[in-house]
């Protein structure tokens, strides 16, 4: 899996569509995502990061490193953006899901791997979730991105499809030199 500097300049290139089948070259994350960053990161993001971030192709795909830049300019801010960004971010995707079929926080952990895969290109590691009991999941994500966004946008899908009262506790975390971030997740229906 690669590994993101904490810092790089700001490449916002688009770059082919590699597709799903090929997990090898630079990990690639959809240029909306960065529309929708900027967007919902309001007055928090630097402006010169939404000035770079206006001519981006939400079809296209770009650098995950950027995306990384730019999460943790935001947790250098305050600690708490990133994952307040990934839920408001991911909390909107209620119909998305529906379409797909994923109507409750069960079925998404069910097919959180796809999701993963279907989301990002290249070499983008990998997400893993154990059911441990009704409303209750163990996640493995060994990823490059910034997991606190990750688990914000973890909480954001489950309240999109009605859970409530989410805890996740993140027990192992890749920052700290584990393989993978363990992120305990309960909620409530």
């Amino acid at each position: 899996m690669q590994r993101f500097s904490r810092y790089a300049p700001l490449e916002l290139k688009a770059h082919p569509d590699p597709g799903t089948e090929d997990r090898s070259g630079p990990t690639l994350t959809l240029g909306s995502l960065f529309t929708m960053l900027v967007t919902v990161g309001g007055d928090d993001v630097p402006p010169e990061y939404v000035a770079a971030c206006r001519d981006i192709d939400p079809a296209a795909w770009y650098l995950g490193q950027d995306l990384e830049t730019i999460l943790n300019k935001l947790e250098d801010r305050d600690p708490a953006l990133p994952e307040l960004i990934g839920r408001n971010i991911y909390f909107m995707f209620r119909t998305q899901l529906h379409e797909l079929g994923i109507k409750t926080a069960t079925d998404f952990m069910v097919q959180l791997p796809a999701m993963w895969t279907f989301a990002t290109r290249g070499d983008s590691g990998t997400w893993h979730a154990t059911m441990k009991g009704a409303r209750h999941a163990i996640v493995e994500s060994r990823q490059p991105f910034n997991c606190h966004f990750e688990a914000g946008g973890l909480r954001g899908f489950i309240e999109a499809l009605d859970g409530y009262d989410v805890e996740i506790t993140h027990s192992t975390c890749i920052r700290n030199g584990a393989p993978f971030c363990t992120l305990d997740t309960r909620w409530q229906e």
